[in-house]
């Protein structure tokens, strides 16, 4: 049986009585019912359907009603009724609040109400034009009144006031005071104009210099609309609200001063003081009234403007400094590790040269191997376990100068079928090898390392030239914006500064008085940046900081047993995220084990992380590794690079193997191997840097290992035990890698002949 739908819940508010606190929205209501233009009343209408409490929609249609019959009669009163009450109606039915739904709502009643009227009154094309221009009036009027009420209703909590809701202010006090039109004192005094210098005078004074001139075009403008003046009485009150503006130093007094002395410009201008829509005596009447109103009335009114706020941004030249300063010092940290490198060494490296062990390794193959039924497993199948083993004959023979038979290792005897024609090969092969680098000058090797490390560092110049140019925009649109709305949660900035780098990725440095909710500003923050926020720390000066989040995070593990249980372990390995969201997941293999081993690999993964955090690729930071580790020419320095790249934004992943074992990687229900396509580095000048990219989701594990992992098991396909052990349901990342290193020994038959690592990686979406 299908079960039932679930029914949309709808707004449920019961009617209620008015109370005293609604005489003042209603008195509102009254004016902006009665104000119109063009013949139009569509500003009643607004305003109930925007903020008149609908519990209380019986009063509230009441009041309309009355400010039309006192305005315009009854003729109208059927269209503007039948509009306010299909508003209310779709208020019952509707799930929340949706501005633009809303204004496009009570502009359809209004156009419903208006086809309505015209069943009994239609004369001609033009009041359908009209009928269609009044639907857009009121909904635009109802998202200017939503504005102000929305700011007025928050005035205590708000210390800055944004453009828009200074504009939605003043033209809804400029509608009022229309509302206010056809009360005339006598001589022919008018309550609108004496209202609207009042309002005028008051923005001059709390306003700044363009809330007082934008303030006095619009109240001047609206209060005058129904009159073919509105355009002059605009120009008047907003040259006047800038004279008084410039004069708010000296109080009340020096503002009404500025106010008639901008009257007095007009009425230069008019050349008649009859010409003008509002009179001297008007002017006066409002100016002595706005003297002599009390202190407590002022601030008062003073409540319903925002608190002026001076923002201290940061200089753009101090940013670029500071940005360039950062890069530079992390680029000199990744070359001074460099350099340390090499002072390391020996002085004898500079009197010895770099031997070509590639080409020794293929002529004692082609004089021991050939013919052999085992050459095809050994360099083929085999080929990371043969290559190690030469490399320590290689290192015995170099340390006494002559391999004997009682040197080799029992495990290379067990597994060559040809180990006394082997060591006599290897020897005789070794001193030609000897003998050739004297002849042929190695040196210029050498010389060409150089070369290509001057090389590599000039792409690492030239890309970070290219980050510096490119790689971070000053969002200065951005930080008006928050501060406008941080300030409508009731949360002053002092100080702010929104930087986009290249990639995507958003830092927001933000001043604010100490004790402020950082739930609050990060959701404003992803509000207006569009994009998770969190926040990091807090800056050098003493700014919060705010960067956007990463649509992934990866969960990694790592366990580590070095050979025979010892305290030192061949095997390195570190993680870290870099900036522009990149998780790097770096395993080094030395070759052998022990303290050599731990210093070849340690040196190799530092390397790398200097050269990866300070902003480079990952083919460049490998080559130019590989080339320092060349020169080293005391002795062969060769690690393994297992380096996994993940891009925490899109999902993708990379894996980058120099020589290194191969990876187990579960996406969804299948499994997969990604292999190692070179050979270790500091082996050969030049090495190829191919990355394989996967892209993973939400659940998908790797596991990345050294080959004491990967060998582990007598009698067993390799890894194949390691591509079941991933599919098991595991809790954490931790217990998965402790579990696949406990099998990994216990393969082994519980003897550890080389060092074991494994790092397990389960990428979770945020």
């Amino acid at each position: 049986m299908s079960q039932p739908a679930v029914k949309r819940q709808r707004n449920t508010e019961m009617l209620r009585a008015p109370s005293v606190r609604d005489v003042g929205m209603s008195m509102l209501l009254l004016l902006a019912g009665r104000a119109s233009v063009l013949g139009l009343f569509p500003f009643g209408v607004a305003f109930f359907a925007s903020c008149f409490d609908k519990s209380i929609a019986y009063l509230g249609i009441t009041v309309l009603s009355i400010a039309l019959m006192t305005s315009a009669g009854s003729a109208v009163l059927t269209k503007y009724l039948v509009a306010a009450l299909l508003f209310w109606i779709y208020t019952r039915f509707r799930n929340k609040e949706n501005l633009v739904l809303d204004a496009a709502c009570v502009g359809g009643a209004v156009m419903v109400g208006g086809l309505v009227f015209l069943i009994y009154t239609y004369v001609g094309a033009y009041d359908i034009l009209m009928l269609f221009v009044e639907s857009i009036v009121t909904s635009l009027m109802y998202i200017i009144f939503k504005k102000a009420h929305g700011l007025i209703a928050n005035r205590k909590k708000r210390t800055q006031t944004a453009q828009d809701e200074l504009i939605s202010i003043s033209v809804s006090v400029g509608v009022f005071i229309t509302g206010l039109s056809g009360i005339v004192f006598p001589y022919n005094i008018s309550l609108a104009n004496i209202v609207s210098v009042y309002a005028v005078l008051c923005i001059a004074l709390h306003g700044g210099i363009a809330a007082a001139g934008s303030g006095g075009l619009c109240i001047g403008f609206m209060s005058a609309m129904s009159s073919p003046s509105a355009v002059v009485t605009m120009g008047i009150f907003g040259i006047s609200a800038l004279f008084g503006n410039l004069l708010k130093s000296f109080g009340r007094f020096g503002v009404a001063l500025g106010f008639l002395g901008g009257s007095a410009v007009a009425l230069l201008y008019a050349g008649s003081a009859s010409s003008l829509p509002v009179t001297i005596i008007e002017t006066a009447i409002g100016a002595v009234l706005f003297v002599l109103t009390p202190n407590k009335v002022q601030g008062y009114i003073k409540s319903f403007f925002a608190r002026s706020l001076k923002l201290e941004t940061v200089s753009a030249d101090v940013r670029v400094k500071e940005y360039l300063s950062m890069q530079l010092e992390k680029s000199a940290k990744a070359f001074k590790s460099l350099e340390e490198c090499f002072s390391n060494a020996s002085e004898k490296r500079l009197k010895s040269y770099n031997k070509d062990v590639a080409s020794l390794f293929d002529e004692v193959a082609d004089r021991v191997c050939e013919g052999c039924p085992n050459a095809v497993k050994c360099w083929q199948s085999d080929f990371t376990r043969t290559y190690r083993s030469i490399m320590l004959l290689l290192d015995t023979i170099e340390t006494r100068g002559i391999l004997e038979f009682t040197s080799v290792p029992n495990s290379f005897k067990d597994k060559c079928l040809r180990p006394d024609l082997f060591v006599v090969e290897f020897n005789h092969v070794y001193e030609l090898y000897k003998k050739n680098l004297v002849r042929t000058g190695e040196a210029v090797t050498s010389r060409d390392l150089v070369a290509r490390q001057y090389k590599e560092m000039s792409s690492l110049m030239d890309t970070m030239a290219e980050n510096i140019c490119s790689g971070f925009t000053f969002r200065e649109d951005l930080e008006e914006t928050l501060i406008a709305e941080l300030d409508k949660v009731g949360i002053m900035a002092f100080e702010i500064s929104v930087i986009e780098s290249s990639h995507g990725k958003m830092e927001v440095y933000l001043g604010t008085s100490k004790g402020t909710e950082v739930g609050k500003i990060e959701n404003v923050l992803e509000n207006v940046v569009e994009t998770p926020m969190g926040y990091e720390c807090d800056s050098a000066n003493g700014l919060m900081k705010f960067v956007s989040r990463a649509k992934f995070t990866a969960d990694i593990a790592i366990r580590q047993i070095s050979r025979d249980f010892s305290e030192v372990s061949g095997d390195s390995i570190d993680t870290f995220v870099t900036e522009d969201y990149k998780q790097y997941v770096i395993l080094s293999d030395g070759m052998g084990s022990g303290k050599r081993a731990m210093f070849e690999s340690h040196i190799t993964l530092k390397l790398l992380r200097e050269f990866l955090q300070s902003g480079f690729g990952v083919k460049t930071s490998i080559d130019m590794i590989n080339s320092a580790l060349c020169l080293k020419l005391d002795y062969e320095c060769f690690s393994t690079v297992d380096l996994l790249c993940i891009d925490l934004m899109t999902g993708i992943c990379e894996f980058f193997k120099i020589g290194g074992s191969e990876s187990i990687v579960l996406h969804g229900p299948n499994v997969e191997t990604v292999f190692s396509v070179s050979l270790p580095v500091g082996m050969l000048p030049d090495i190829k840097v191919q990355g394989q990219a996967k892209r993973l989701d939400d659940g998908d594990i790797i596991i990345m290992m050294s080959d004491g992992i990967s060998e582990a098991g007598f009698g067993t396909v390799r890894t194949d035990w390691l591509k079941k052990e991933i599919k098991m349901p595991f809790d954490t990342m931790d217990e998965m890698s402790q579990s696949v290193i406990e099998n990994a020994v216990k393969k082994s038959r519980d003897a550890v002949i080389d060092d074991m690592t494994v790092a397990t990686i389960r990428l979770i979406k945020n």
